[in-house]
């Protein structure tokens, strides 16, 4: 133990997690299974690294006495178990108690050999892009408002591609979050943590890429994709805005063009990344690790929970593109659910 409590008081902890000056890239690169991983790239999270473990963990404080954990722990199969200690190690020290959030089955079951209560949070939903294809009449109402769009005079645009990247474009789509941000209610906020960021388009990152739906000069929405690594390689739908009561399609517009794209690249995924609330099923949950208390919460929030998230829009945009993969993703906290915790949460990813 006393080895463990050294490595975690030597971890090095970035300033921020956007990669740069770093290796995180490369180490999600070559351990980020999950298609969020890049969540960690955020500015909003830091990185918990030890010596001699090719690995990270991406955090952010919440509060005074917790700490959210963003994913699960990547690094190689071995050493997970090893840099997950040592990070508990750390977080002890300093008087917090971990939440973590984002979790696959696989990390989910190291968090409930550690005591950890674990219940399923919601789903993550996905389309093998090989297969994929808008034929057929399930699609119907889908290719419709797609062709109204185009009708419209709708054009998308890949930047880097046929639009060059600049200041003044990355103004524009600065311009259409703030419109879409008011069109959410007086006491609307960005939320952290669970979502990615645009980035700056003036200083493009690798990895990253924008569909932009314009119509003469004037730009309507767009859509931000992740690259995703490991077994679920491909591309992550990320954030989309759009100006609202303006054309109908835009974004399917975008999504469409994109995943056209991804095809002739021979992509093999794209994630439409994880919904909170929905999908709860009791045969998900890990029996031993259970929390009754944590069930009962997000069993209300998934009827009840529109103003803290609104997943049943997001759901029914997501189930539009009839994906074929879905997943259970779990919270884990540790010494079991508190309401201070809950809150912390909530307050850490801007939910309140």
């Amino acid at each position: 133990m006393s080895t463990l409590i050294s490595n975690a008081l030597a971890a090095r902890e970035p300033s921020n997690g956007d990669g740069s000056g770093s290796d995180a890239v490369q180490i999600l690169a070559a351990h980020g299974d999950h298609p969020s991983s890049y969540l960690a790239l955020n500015g909003s999270a830091s990185h918990f690294r030890t010596p001699g473990i090719d690995g990270l963990i991406a955090y952010a404080p919440a509060g005074r006495r917790y700490t959210v954990q963003i994913g699960g722990v990547y690094a190689p199969a071995s050493q997970r178990p090893p840099l997950f200690e040592a990070f508990l190690a750390w977080t002890m020290g300093q008087g917090r108690r971990v939440i973590a959030v984002q979790l696959h089955r696989d990390d989910a079951s190291l968090y409930a050999e550690r005591r950890f209560s674990v219940n399923q949070l919601g789903s993550s939903y996905s389309v093998s892009l090989p297969e994929f294809s808008l034929k057929g009449t399930r699609f119907m109402k889908l290719r419709n408002k797609i062709s109204r769009a185009a009708r419209e005079g709708v054009r998308v645009l890949e930047l880097g591609v046929e639009a060059p990247y600049s200041s003044e474009l990355d103004a524009s789509l600065a311009a259409v979050d703030d419109v879409w941000l008011r069109s959410k209610g007086a006491h609307a906020k960005h939320l952290r943590l669970l979502v990615g960021d645009r980035g700056s388009v003036a200083a493009p990152e690798a990895g990253r890429r924008i569909f932009v739906a314009t119509r003469s000069d004037e730009v309507l929405g767009y859509i931000s994709y992740r690259r995703t690594y490991g077994r679920n390689a491909g591309w992550m739908h990320d954030l989309s805005r759009r100006i609202p009561n303006q054309v109908p399609g835009v974004l399917e517009a975008c999504n469409s063009a994109a995943i056209e794209r991804m095809r002739q690249e021979g992509s093999r995924l794209l994630h439409f990344g994880f919904t909170p609330f929905v999908g709860l099923n009791a045969e998900n949950e890990i029996a031993r690790a259970y929390s009754r208390a944590t069930g009962w919460v997000l069993r209300k929030l998934a009827r009840h929970g529109r103003l803290v998230y609104p997943a049943q829009s997001q759901l029914e945009y997501k189930l539009k593109w009839h994906p074929d993969l879905v997943e259970p993703e779990f919270i884990a906290f540790e010494d079991g659910l508190s309401l201070r915790g809950l809150w912390s949460l909530l307050r850490a990813t801007n939910a309140i």
